[in-house]
């Protein structure tokens, strides 16, 4: 039997009195797509914090390659995930140099200039590199952020509510690159949604959130 990326067990989340998250037992397999949708409040960005140890686990257990997420120093468990978060802050400069930077973080990328010459490319964002990062719109500004943490080319990619911002033509796009991501690179994709129709093609499994627990 394959193990599990990640092993989910007795995880229980809250604040004060509000339960976040309650999830008794849940398997994430690599080179699979995982969409966790749900309304809003349901739990869906916990989790993804969680899992990119942006949020610290309170009670249960994380494995991640069958080892305690926790164990793991923050830089040896970074290079192995790239996370689109719903917020972000833009820092100064020009788009080229955020996307070189970032990119350059990651050890396993010998050449980060060809990663980014290739993305710009299947994302049509060749306009947009020489561009202030401060200066584009939130639609552009999301383009980006996804174009980075796809480049990254890590074991996973997390990307929170994933249609913040983008029409359909941008989707499609972002359907098509990440499909071939999983189903020949082998990422294991964990994403967030509120329209879980956008997945029909993409998602291995889609979850149901509610309330912090899995309903379906």
């Amino acid at each position: 039997m394959q193990i599990p990326l990640y092993r989910i067990k007795n995880l229980h989340i809250k604040t004060g009195k509000k339960e976040l998250l309650q999830i008794k037992q849940f398997d994430i397999h690599r080179g699979a797509c995982y969409v966790f949708e749900g309304r809003m409040g349901s739990g869906k960005t916990t989790l993804l914090e969680i899992l990119s140890t942006r949020r610290n686990v309170q009670n249960g257990e994380i494995k991640f390659e069958e080892k305690d997420i926790r164990s793991y120093s923050n830089h040896e468990y970074q290079e192995q995930i790239a996370v689109a978060p719903q917020r972000f802050s833009p820092p100064w400069g020009r788009v080229e140099n955020y996307m070189l930077k970032t990119i350059k973080r990651y050890s396993h990328i010998k050449y980060p200039n060809k990663n980014l010459d290739e993305i710009s490319r299947k994302m049509n964002m060749s306009s947009l590199l020489q561009r202030r990062m401060k200066s584009l719109t939130p639609g552009e500004l999301r383009w980006v952020v996804l174009a980075t943490q796809i480049a990254a080319d890590t074991k996973v990619l997390i990307i929170d509510e994933y249609e913040q911002h983008l029409g359909k033509e941008e989707l499609k796009k972002l359907n098509n690159i990440l499909y071939r991501k999983i189903n020949y690179d082998g990422v294991t994709l964990i994403a967030t949604t509120q329209n879980k129709d956008l997945f029909n093609r993409l998602a291995s499994v889609t979850i149901t959130l509610e309330n912090g627990r899995i309903t379906s």
